[in-house]
């Protein structure tokens, strides 16, 4: 599982590198894809194969169904990491998470996530209600 934040910047060629503790916990194939909520998810590719195989039975007639596949899988980039281990963020993801410079990884259970440093600091600044407000939003969940 993957936990906690880090923060890092593109180089001047828009790449970057997964933080070393989130490297060593994802292996050597991974998926990057447009994720929710205006950020990038980042899986395994075992992960995203158990992710995908949801929807794996819905029917060809059902269209919108359809489309809302296309949108999810038409995203989905398999990056080639160098000698460094940095890999290219594609344009069309960039400029969808809304991403300049700065990046912050998120770690989210079996996920990682990527996301522009303002979108994440405007989303998840730390105020002293932020962990009452969260386990409130959970507390059906058994929290």
């Amino acid at each position: 599982m993957f936990f906690g934040t880090h923060r890092l910047s593109l180089d001047d060629k828009n790449r970057m590198r997964l933080p070393a503790k989130f490297r060593a916990k994802m292996g050597d194939d991974f998926v990057l894809f447009l994720g929710t909520d205006g950020c990038l998810f980042v899986m395994s590719e075992e992960e995203f194969e158990n992710f995908i195989k949801k929807i794996e039975n819905v029917p060809l007639s059902a269209h919108d169904k359809q489309n809302a596949i296309r949108a999810i899988t038409g995203r989905v980039y398999i990056p080639e990491e160098d000698a460094q281990g940095r890999f290219i963020l594609p344009s069309e993801l960039k400029k969808a998470a809304n991403i300049n410079k700065k990046v912050v990884f998120m770690g989210v259970r079996n996920r990682i996530e990527i996301w522009s440093e303002e979108i994440y600091d405007a989303k998840f600044s730390l105020s002293e209600n932020t962990m009452d407000a969260a386990i409130d939003a959970l507390k059906e969940y058994g929290f």
